[in-house]
């Protein structure tokens, strides 16, 4: 099992102080989900413009948070930002020696976490010629939405049709750097639960509940999002309580 976790920031203009509670929110999520891998840790701060950086290491997700670059790049965020991406790894498939085996995974237009195990990865990159820039089987959802992205903008349809083929566990946050104010989230055989604070127009998400109600509990008026499993969702920072969704299916 791995840990996903973060926050997706609905259109908002916020001052230099709720930026900065963002980021120890943020920060909470991770180190709460570190029980659920401590091989590697990693982070994608999102940003309008369809840029970011990607941090990520072989180690806990308390030692990345106390490191000068994770500090720094807290610093970086600001009222462009558009979610905070992180993940605790629990090997699978993929020394975590190896920085690209590690999440967030970069394709050619994605960057996206993923907690499960694809079994047919080798088959899938065979079959349809993926380029392949690390060993972990995660990699193939992340180029498979490459191939689905028309006109810069992924077509969900097309996606979930095609994630018919995969077979093993699996759900994932993926950013399209063309759809730069857009998130899709794929609930499917893997726990990933979400709530929403109208105040502060975010949408928290763990891979566990625990760490939703125990961070952010100085705001009141949290909402549990309760949405259906074997589903794709679009959010749209523009408005996050109007979505997109598609059923999602692949073999288990």
């Amino acid at each position: 099992m791995c840990g996903q976790c973060g926050i997706i920031l609905g259109k908002k203009r916020r001052t230099r102080k709720e930026l900065n509670r963002l980021g120890n929110m943020f920060t909470e999520l991770l180190r709460y989900n570190e029980r659920r891998g401590r091989d590697a840790t990693g982070i994608y701060i999102v940003d309008k413009n369809g840029v970011g950086k990607i941090l990520k290491a072989p180690v806990s997700a308390m030692c990345l948070t106390e490191s000068i670059e994770y500090q720094e790049e807290l610093q970086n965020i600001s009222n462009k930002t558009v979610a905070l991406l992180g993940h605790t790894r629990f090997r699978t498939v993929g020394t975590p020696m190896v920085n690209d085996n590690n999440h967030p995974i970069e394709s050619s237009h994605c960057v996206g976490t993923h907690n499960g195990t694809i079994n047919n990865h080798d088959e899938l990159f065979g079959k349809h010629e993926w380029k392949r820039t690390g060993q972990v089987d995660s990699e193939a959802i992340f180029r498979c939405a490459d191939d689905c992205i028309h006109d810069g903008k992924l077509d969900m349809g097309e996606f979930s049709e095609k994630l018919r083929e995969f077979r093993g566990t699996m759900s994932f946050l993926l950013f399209n750097r063309q759809e730069p104010t857009a998130i899709y989230v794929g609930i499917g055989n893997m726990p990933l639960c979400l709530r929403y604070h109208p105040k502060l127009r975010c949408l928290c998400y763990s891979s566990e509940l625990m760490p939703l109600v125990m961070t952010g509990k100085e705001y009141k008026g949290w909402r549990l999002f309760l949405k259906s499993a074997m589903t794709l969702y679009r959010f749209d920072i523009t408005n996050l309580m109007n979505w997109d969704s598609v059923p999602m299916n692949f073999n288990v």
